[in-house]
């Protein structure tokens, strides 16, 4: 039987009971499309994550300034891994870092332990902010609803892409597949705001598409969570939550979206409408 490695040096754990079933915080944990949301402390985000989980295999995570700057990397080796129960780590200097998981009825209690090469005081700040991302992530994902996660980076600055997501004049100009248009749309884009708007397509009848929702959160210029629902042209409900990151790049914006539904049969549609609306938005803010 494999003996797991014991941190040795000076230790220092921190507990959380997360609100989240133990597979969702072990795939936050472990799969790079999630890691790239909070794995860095408060001033600092995560570009890239390169993820080998397996014992013997690679990590490597990018870590830069949220106003740009140099940033470094963070990688190591997998030690062990007993899903979704345990990971130890053996990070790039040597230094042992241990995740526990355990279920406590519906919400997972996670330990994290890991030998320090800092200030104490300093190690805490970090390691706590990077847990409180950690906590807000969670909190924005739907218990059980399977995620489209999608990647774009935009060669506009983060305050035209945020502009374009939280104004009816912007909005207008994208949302939507190919053939669809926005013929009106109404905004109150600041937190607990509702907007509305109406789609028509091209090859239809003429029918405008409701839809309807709120803004759980709106941070200027780089977060952004709503809710949306209506139905789709063939009568399926819509019942969705999408959350937006935006990431300053220089002139360049990276933009993080975490979209979920109630009703799996729209997961295929919402892929191709992103895809397209993406699509328009790239041109839209290459003309501005």
């Amino acid at each position: 039987m494999k003996t797991s490695r014991v941190p040795t040096k000076r230790v220092m754990t921190m507990t959380r009971l997360f609100d989240a079933p133990r597979k969702l915080v072990w795939e936050a944990f472990t799969r790079p499309e999630h890691m790239i949301h909070w794995m860095a402390s408060k001033e600092w985000t995560t570009p890239s994550a390169e993820i080998e989980l397996r014992p013997g295999g690679t990590f490597n995570i990018e870590m830069r300034p949220h106003e740009g700057g140099e940033g470094f990397f963070f990688g190591g080796t997998y030690d062990e891994i007993v899903e979704p129960e345990l990971i130890v780590m053996l990070i790039g200097d040597g230094r042992v870092m241990r995740a526990t998981l355990e279920d406590a009825a519906g919400k997972t209690r996670f330990t994290l332990s890991w030998e320090m090469a800092m200030d104490e005081a300093l190690e805490r700040q970090g390691y706590t902010e990077i847990l409180d991302k950690l906590t807000a992530y969670l909190r924005d994902r739907r218990k059980g609803e399977r995620e489209i996660v999608i990647t774009r980076v935009f060669d506009a600055p983060r305050e035209a892409v945020f502009q374009a997501w939280t104004t009816a004049e912007g909005f207008r100009q994208w949302f939507g597949p190919k053939r669809a248009t926005v013929t009106v749309a109404e905004f109150d884009s600041r937190t607990g705001g509702a907007f509305a708007f109406s789609t028509r397509f091209d090859d239809g009848d003429g029918t405008d598409y409701w839809s309807r929702g709120t803004f759980r959160e709106v941070v200027a210029p780089r977060r952004i969570v709503l809710t949306l629902t209506g139905n789709a042209p063939d009568g399926r409900a819509v019942d969705t939550e999408i959350t937006v990151t935006l990431l300053d790049r220089g002139a360049k914006t990276l933009m993080l979206l975490h979209h979920t539904d109630k009703n799996p049969s729209l997961r295929e549609a919402f892929i191709g409408g992103w895809s397209d609306g993406l699509d328009k938005l790239t041109a839209y803010l290459a003309k501005r």
